[in-house]
Parts: C-alpha cells; sequence; structure tokens
C-alpha cells in the first residue's frame, strides 16, 4: 500500500510492521497491518485498541497452554478478524498506540491554535 496511497490518505502513525492513515475523503482511520487494509471509524479505532490493551500479554508469554498461543480479535462492524501470536499483538499495540498519541497530539495542538503534526509534513 505504501507506493500506491490515495491522496486522501494522511499518515497518523508508523512502525516497520503497519500503518495508521488517517483518509480526508471518507473521515476514517485505515489500520494496515498483517497485510490487510482496514477502514475504522474513530470510535472504532478506540473500542478495537481497547480490546487489544486489555488482553493479558503476561499471562500469554508465562502460560503452557496452547489456547494462550494466539488471541483471536474480531473488528468492530466488520466480518474480518486477527488472530495473532503475542509477538504480533506487540507490534499491533505499538502501532495503535502510537497512532492514538498522535491523533491526541494534533488534537490537542488545534486546540491551542498551533500547527499540527500533519501540517508540517
Amino acid at each position: 500500500m505504501e507506493s500506491t496511497v490515495p491522496v486522501s490518505y494522511q499518515l497518523v502513525f508508523k512502525t516497520d510492521k503497519g500503518t495508521v492513515y488517517q483518509c480526508d475523503r471518507t473521515n476514517r482511520l485505515i489500520l494496515s497491518f498483517w497485510g490487510t487494509h482496514t477502514p475504522l471509524s474513530a470510535r472504532d479505532f478506540s473500542q478495537f485498541r481497547r480490546m487489544v490493551q486489555t488482553v493479558n500479554i503476561h499471562q500469554m508469554a508465562l502460560s503452557t497452554e496452547a489456547a494462550d498461543e494466539v488471541e483471536i480479535f474480531t473488528l468492530p462492524r466488520l466480518d474480518r478478524c486477527y488472530v495473532l501470536t503475542l509477538c504480533e499483538i506487540l507490534h499491533l499495540r505499538e502501532l495503535l498506540n502510537g497512532a492514538a498519541f498522535t491523533l491526541e497530539l494534533n488534537s490537542l495542538l488545534r486546540e491551542c491554535g498551533c500547527s499540527t503534526l500533519s501540517d508540517a509534513a
């Protein structure tokens, strides 16, 4: 997706495992992770982020049970899910938390009348 990013997409946050874009045209966040490109409303993005945050990674790491080797995440209002290992969950958390931080920072900067991070790009 990197080479064919639509003009309406603005980069929010990127790691070596994924990217979050904001689409100005559809007012959606686009989660590009694990070979998928998933449009989410801001509300669904927050809900999905909370889902990922609630996984007990310590239990996953210490467990010898086969059931604790992966976690299944269903995306809000979509017929798609992720089946992720502990390492993949950690990568997804990094991506979602970084995007949430960037969005919050941009919101605070706008409130103060400052230029946002996306304005500087």
